[in-house]
């Protein structure tokens, strides 16, 4: 036993030096390292480099990743920039559509004895020079003129009482899309406020500030998950509870997913496009 332990300790004092070089370098570089500094003077300069980094306490080398900070200057400025747009957007329109008004030709020298949707037939009646009358029959295309309609988000809520009467009062699905959507304005208001007082309102170190203002973050992705539930179920449709002949040609025969998109316009992507923003940067935080 005593020769075989002589043996094996024999055994690892003789590694071969270039195998061991070999294996340090991982085949990245092959045999011997040379000197790294070129000269002494470069050297000692490296040392007290070291030395005086580590008598000022820095552990981490430059340029280290956790020296970073979660939430940089130019991202508060973005996420500052995104809470104002989403308050700003409370102002902009929302909710547009246009009526479809029919402008009727004035007739002077005519009359009219048959009408349809888009055309009308005038009967005109022209004497020649020797006083005889003929009578001929002309169509005329029926002009159609478009009246363009539009209301901000605090003008629907300041208008709940009417508009907010007749959705309410129709189909369940219609019903939950106009709760939702008052919700939806509410957390304008609460989340991006909210999120400008983690910005400038919240007190300690930056790790802690920023961990909050990740938690605050992530009550974005509520206002875009409720345009996506909102849009999943106007799939199902719902009638009216009211007749929308002479309101917005958008708002169609019933309610269903064109009437949902085609009523929403600028001011609502703008909030929903920053709410987006600000939920994403909670990951990355």
């Amino acid at each position: 036993m005593a020769e075989k332990d002589e043996k094996g300790t024999a055994e690892r004092k003789g590694v071969d030096p270039e195998l061991r070089f070999k294996y340090l370098g991982f085949e990245v570089k092959p045999g011997k390292i040379g000197d790294l500094f070129k000269s002494d003077s470069e050297k000692e300069s490296w040392i007290k480099r070291v030395l005086d980094k580590r008598k000022s306490g820095i552990r981490l080398r430059e340029e280290c990743s956790l020296t970073e900070p979660r939430v940089a200057p130019y991202e508060r400025i973005v996420l500052t920039v995104t809470s104002v747009l989403i308050i700003l957007s409370l102002f902009l329109p929302w909710f547009s559509g246009y009526k479809e008004i029919e402008v009727k030709p004035a007739v002077t020298a005519a009359s009219q004895v048959g009408t349809d949707s888009s055309s009308s037939q005038v009967q005109v009646s022209q004497k020649d020079d020797k006083g005889f009358a003929s009578i001929s029959m002309v169509k005329k295309k029926v002009e159609i003129r478009r009246e363009f309609q539009s209301v901000s988000a605090l003008g629907a809520l300041a208008s709940i009482g009417n508009m907010g009467g007749k959705a309410f009062s129709s189909g369940f699905i219609l019903m939950l899309t106009a709760l939702l959507f008052i919700i939806y304005i509410l957390l304008c208001l609460g989340l991006a406020g909210y999120t400008l007082y983690a910005l400038y309102g919240i007190k300690g170190d930056a790790d802690s500030m920023a961990l909050q203002l990740k938690k605050i973050l992530r009550l974005n992705w509520i206002p875009v998950a409720v345009w996506g539930f909102c849009l999943l179920i106007s799939v199902a449709g719902a009638d009216y509870s009211f007749d929308p002949t002479g309101m917005v040609k958008q708002l169609g025969r019933s309610y269903g997913t064109a009437s949902y998109l085609g009523l929403l316009t600028y001011g609502f992507y703008l909030s929903l496009a920053a709410f987006i923003m600000n939920a994403v940067k909670a990951v990355e935080i």
